[in-house]
């Protein structure tokens, strides 16, 4: 079994621990330095490689650093896009790296030792959802989300309406109407909001 440690661009560690968690990546996110990293236990060097290439999607255009220790040897290597691009020494790569980096790989530190560090397992799906959700997105689910309240609303006077109505009362067959109007119009607009959600 190896230990691994996945260098990203991430910036903050909590938009790291929302794509692992959303990528079903299991690990402990460590602050390193400007950037963060996943450390990956009792893992072999296959699913340290699988590991860093599902991260290096994640990354978009910018290259993720894979440092995996088995046994003496440390192997690294730049990912992106979901595949290899070179090979790097490892002792070049260690020097221009935070000390905690060789400290973990070498097991002298563990990852929960290491302050700000954040356990994938302490994320659920929900949260990860919201921590990767832009303003503007939060602002579109927010606004969606009343219109949903506004349909529900609309559908109950509807109902409400129609079932008073067919006892012959000609006032509830106007609230079943208003009701009618203004479900139609929160559907639209919810279709509107979701349109432009996709369209961002």
């Amino acid at each position: 079994m190896s230990t691994t440690v996945v260098v990203t661009p991430f910036g903050i560690p909590d938009q790291l621990a929302a794509a692992c968690v959303l990528s079903n990546i299991t690990g402990t996110i460590v602050p390193v330095g400007d950037f963060t990293g996943i450390v990956l236990t009792d893992t072999g060097v296959e699913a340290g490689n699988e590991a860093a290439a599902a991260i290096s999607k994640l990354a978009g255009k910018h290259e993720v650093l894979l440092l995996v220790r088995s046994d003496e040897q440390i192997d690294a290597g730049h990912y992106r896009n979901g595949a290899r691009e070179s090979d790097v020494p490892a002792g070049l790569a260690l020097r221009n790296l935070p000390d905690v980096v060789e400290q973990l790989l070498l097991e002298t530190t563990t990852a929960d030792q290491v302050e700000g560090n954040i356990p994938t397992s302490s994320m659920s799906k929900l949260q990860a959802s919201a921590a990767t959700m832009t303003p503007g997105r939060a602002a579109l689910a927010r606004t969606a989300l009343l219109w949903i309240v506004v349909a529900v609303l609309a559908g109950i006077v509807l109902a409400f309406g129609v079932g008073i109505g067919l006892g012959g009362d000609a006032v509830a067959w106007v609230v079943a109407v208003l009701g009618a109007v203004v479900l139609g119009f929160a559907l639209w607009r919810i279709s509107r909001v979701l349109s432009g959600g996709r369209s961002r």
